[in-house]
């Protein structure tokens, strides 16, 4: 449901966000920040920190941060939607909508109870009209029960070419509604004829639980069309962004901690039934990075569970990048051949399943043995190639720890040296860094001239806020601390070209903007306006900062607040030029050398170097009450 700005605005202003977390983290008071041990990650010194003036979270640890909104989402696995609605009825607060909003709810409440409607006429036809008998027996054959049935809502729609167009016109829904969801379709000559004809039917819900579209199984031979298909995607629906089931299973998946992943609803059905809570369904189509990004709201670990046919693994090994690129770890459940889930449950029962579970392999024992019936492993060249094809995958994962591992596993299984895999890992990583330069290099290329409508909107998820020097966070921390006072003293020390990471120029642009017209900045004014998820992690990185900042500024942490800041601010521009002085330094430094080697005049490097000393010296000795050339 589409909510307001101004709305959530208010729900973040309102919110106390040392009340939310913590009533799941033990929180003790330092100073004006509350500590306590990380929810996110095992530690036994608090490195946890939030911020109750500025309502911002950030861990030191793991590097987690974020508004109480985040926090929510992070903790609770809720979707953004769900996390403004769970701290809104906290607050009280009544979700209000914009009037382009409300236009475009109203509209999805009439495509909401079209799709209602139609869902009650199929499950009314699947046990009260004479077709729906042989549907029903069906079911019935592949052991669903009628529970399972009633609760899935599962239907039948009739071999006719506009029952439903006319079930839908006595009900007062439109034709032009129908199109809209996929229910019906257009001919040439402008009338209508039903999408779905013959066919068992499977509402497919969104997270929520609203219906927002079918899948359809053929009852009929003479069906032209696939043995499934499923509604075109609409404004309400969008297949590669939707998991079957989900909406049944996400508190089970958040309670095993891991996701069961199958193919089909009937695979699905089965394994709920048979009393598998954490299963969710890929519709029968190909595993999308949106979905596993919905997946990993509430897990990091997924089982695949796909029909032991080549078509089934196929799908597996396109599916496994994806998931360990996302970040997540994958097992696949290995079924006897020519078996899918739905089957197996049926012949063998939950506690067989469960030993398959129990067995699950790797990804690497997976691949290899697709490779070794795909007769990769007949050759010395095949081998090679199938090794590559298994480090490739093994170049997908983020985490360093779990590419050794992995390394040494297939380094072990093949009886090959480390260091040749490594280097085989190194040059798969350096060509697909490469690839994704390629593809990002466009980003952070130029700063826009037009902050609030561009630099705010931009898209930069891929940028990490790693390695951020270190003088830099001290600047911009003690700018966002003390905007009014700061952020004209700095700026009148500094240019922004002195920034050296991608982030840090983004926000100092942002705060030299901002105190250049006279806007008041706030951390929060700052954080709501921005989409980009790793500029509000550093936000809330910085706002943490003042109260764990490095160690030269302890000496002056008795002085007044102003003071203090003024002193790291002074300090951290000291840094930076040094730095880049230093910098010019080496560089010249190895200019002399070459100069030397090759017998040429070396003076004026001499001079550029006694020079550059001097003026590191220079600024080394400055104090506050001088100004920085």
């Amino acid at each position: 449901m589409p909510i307001s700005q101004s709305t959530i605005e208010e729900i973040r202003s309102s919110t106390d966000i040392v009340e939310v977390i913590g009533k799941v983290v033990r929180l003790m008071k330092k100073g004006k920040s509350y500590k306590g041990l990380c929810p996110f990650h095992s530690e036994k010194t608090p490195s946890f920190t939030v911020n109750s003036e500025k309502g911002l979270y950030y861990c030191f640890g793991c590097h987690k941060g974020g508004d109480a909104i985040k926090f929510v989402m992070e903790f609770f696995k809720y979707s953004y939607v769900e996390a403004l609605e769970m701290l809104a009825e906290k607050s009280g607060i009544r979700i209000i909508q914009t009037t382009e909003n409300i236009d475009l709810n109203e509209e999805n409440e009439k495509l909401t109870y079209a799709l209602n409607f139609v869902s009650n006429l199929f499950q009314t036809q699947l046990f009260e009209s004479e077709e729906g008998k042989n549907a029903s027996e069906y079911l019935y054959s592949r052991k669903l029960n009628d529970e399972t049935i009633d609760n899935f809502k599962i239907g039948y729609s009739l071999k006719s070419w506009d029952g439903l167009i006319h079930a839908a016109e006595v009900e007062g829904i439109s034709t032009e509604l129908l199109l809209k969801i996929g229910l019906i379709k257009r001919k040439e000559d402008n009338t209508h004829y039903d999408t779905f004809r013959g066919r068992i039917m499977f509402p497919i819900h969104s997270t929520m639980g609203r219906i927002i579209g079918f899948g359809a199984r053929k009852m009929y031979d003479d069906d032209p069309l696939g043995k499934y298909i499923n509604s075109s995607d609409s404004v309400i629906y969008q297949k590669s962004k939707i998991l079957y089931g989900l909406n049944y299973s996400k508190d089970g998946i958040r309670q095993k901690n891991y996701a069961l992943l199958v193919e089909g609803y009937l695979d699905y059905l089965s394994l709920y039934q048979a009393g598998f809570k954490n299963v969710v369904a890929s519709s029968g189509t190909a595993l999308t990075n949106q979905q596993i990004q919905i997946l990993a709201r509430y897990t990091s670990v997924i089982y695949f569970v796909f029909d032991g046919d080549s078509a089934g693994s196929s799908a597996m090994v396109r599916g496994i990048d994806l998931i360990l690129e996302s970040g997540l770890d994958v097992r696949i459940i290995d079924l006897p051949s020519g078996n899918d889930p739905d089957q197996f449950i049926r012949e063998k029962g939950s506690e067989e399943f469960t030993k398959l579970i129990s067995n699950a392999i790797s990804f690497i024992q997976f691949k290899a043995n697709t490779l070794q019936k795909a007769g990769k492993f007949n050759s010395a060249e095949g081998k090679a190639e199938a090794v590559r094809e298994i480090v490739n995958s093994i170049a997908k994962i983020k985490d360093p720890i779990k590419q050794a591992f992995f390394i040494r596993e297939v380094a072990q299984k093949y009886d090959l040296y480390e260091s040749t895999l490594n280097t085989v890992l190194e040059e798969i990583t350096i060509q697909q860094r490469s690839e994704r330069i390629r593809t990002e290099a466009h980003q952070f290329d130029t700063i826009p001239e037009d902050v609030n409508e561009t630099l705010l909107t931009r898209e930069e998820n891929k940028i990490i806020p790693e390695n951020i020097p270190i003088e830099e966070k001290e600047l911009l921390s003690s700018m966002i601390e003390n905007p009014k006072k700061i952020c004209s003293f700095v700026f009148s020390h500094i240019n922004l070209e002195e920034f050296t990471h991608p982030i840090s120029i983004t926000l100092a642009e942002i705060l030299s903007h901002s105190s250049t017209e006279g806007e008041v900045i706030s951390v929060n004014s700052i954080y709501s306006k921005v989409e980009n998820e790793q500029l509000k992690l550093f936000l809330s990185e910085l706002s943490a900062m003042q109260y764990q900042l490095s160690s030269d500024w302890d000496s002056i942490g008795s002085r007044l607040s102003e003071d203090r800041l003024l002193n790291v601010a002074f300090g951290a521009i000291k840094k930076m030029k040094v730095k880049k002085l230093e910098i010019e330094r080496d560089k010249n430094q190895e200019q002399l050398k070459t100069s030397s080697l090759n017998k040429l005049d070396p003076s004026g490097y001499l001079n550029k170097h006694k020079e550059l000393l001097q003026r590191i010296k220079n600024i080394q000795e400055m104090k506050l009450e001088t100004r920085l050339n």
